[in-house]
């Protein structure tokens, strides 16, 4: 009877990842912040609400990459402007897959897209040296582009107890 391989999951896919970035990014970009679910990672720097995200999703088939802009209405729509007055230079940089998108008010984001199959530590480590070369140019015009964070109070409430004014 042989062995069957054990399955790689999608948080060793994770861990593939961010150990990767870790190692491989410049040292002055290593020290990101990390928040993982189990479809979902994101790192950020300071703004927790612009951060870096791998994104597996089972459900349209395809891993998707990039960074979001999910810090307010003003926040998005000037992080939107300052990356789209840059956006030749950008491309340059990094290949014409990276996309910038306005999805709401709120939310924009840079996005590249990829086939889910085949999750393995090879497509993780393809998916990090991807997400070298995003992170190693866009986070540097994050801190450039300088733009204050959007003010949020947090409630105390359940989520699921508050409701939306009329």
């Amino acid at each position: 009877m042989s062995a069957k391989a054990p399955a790689y999951k999608r948080a060793d896919f994770f861990e593939d990842i961010a150990r990767y970035l870790r190692v491989e990014l410049a040292p002055d970009l290593r020290d990101f912040q990390l928040r993982q679910t189990p479809f979902l990672m994101k790192l950020y720097y300071r703004n927790e609400r612009v951060h870096f995200e791998v994104w597996v999703d089972p459900g349209r088939q395809q891993i998707e990459i990039g960074l979001d802009f999910e810090d307010g209405a003003e926040s998005t729509a000037a992080y939107l402007a300052f990356f789209d007055e840059r956006i030749v230079e950008i491309k340059e940089r990094t290949g014409p897959e990276l996309e910038l998108e306005r999805w709401t008010k709120t939310w924009g984001h840079f996005v590249e897209v990829y086939p889910i199959d085949p999750l393995t530590r090879e497509r993780a480590l393809m998916i990090a040296d991807r997400m070298v070369t995003v992170m190693s140019v866009l986070q540097p015009l994050v801190e450039e582009a300088n733009i204050a964070a959007a003010e949020y109070t947090v409630s105390t409430r359940p989520y699921w107890t508050r409701r939306r004014k009329r």
